[in-house]
């Protein structure tokens, strides 16, 4: 019968770092299950997609027996909690191993809130962080509150995200070179969580920086 007009060739085409295509190409031969007219193309997809280092992938018949394949591979964008890795558009993927990336940075949720932990991170990246400063580390507790770690060593405590958070980080923003100046030591964490305030854990204390700190409290409040 027409409809069972065999499959006999796949193609799969992508450019590939941690897919196998012979592993595409089995998941596809078991989920194919009829003739080359009737093949369920929604179950392989799916069946590709269930790999977790593809991201996209799409299937079309080729007359007269050629199924054509087009993967795309997961791009990193960061490390996501203990044992995944999360994509530009915060989808979570867990590979059976987890590769070492050099500079990738950490972020840390709830798997639903993935996308808007991207989000902010880019936001950091992209935003008028002071010079020098890179995001190393980003997280959002369960209580809604972030905190972020430079490439320098120093957390930031920005509390809950609310409609305050860009305030604090603007203050954060226009602070952070006082403090950081090399006669008041360098901080090891900073807590913009405070309404008319913050408050400074320092590296190093010694009189100049404590001026510091009562010279930008006084001019904030």
């Amino acid at each position: 019968m027409p409809g069972r007009l065999p499959v006999r060739v796949v193609t799969i085409t992508g450019e590939f770092t941690h897919l196998d295509q012979a592993e595409i190409r089995q998941r596809v031969e078991t989920a194919i299950d009829g003739g080359f007219l009737d093949i369920d193309m929604e179950k392989v997809r799916k069946a590709v997609l269930d790999l977790p280092w593809a991201a996209e992938a799409s299937v079309r018949r080729v007359w007269p027996d050629t199924l054509r394949l087009h993967v795309v591979e997961q791009l990193p964008l960061a490390y996501w909690n203990q044992s995944a890795l999360v994509n530009l558009h915060g989808q979570v993927f867990r590979p059976t191993r987890l590769p070492r990336f050099e500079n990738l940075p950490r972020l840390r949720g709830e798997d639903a809130r993935a996308a808007d932990v991207v989000a902010f991170y880019l936001q950091l990246q992209t935003g008028p962080l002071p010079e020098g400063l890179r995001v190393a580390e980003l997280d959002l507790n369960r209580r809604g509150e972030w905190r972020v770690v430079f490439d320098n060593g120093l957390a930031l405590m920005l509390g809950r995200d609310d409609q305050g958070l860009a305030q604090r980080l603007k203050h954060f923003v226009r602070l952070y070179p006082l403090l950081a100046s090399p006669e008041g030591g360098r901080p090891r964490r900073i807590d913009m969580r405070y309404e008319h305030g913050f408050a400074v854990e320092w590296q190093k204390v010694d009189e100049r920086a404590q001026a510091a700190v009562a010279i930008v409290r006084k001019g904030d409040s």
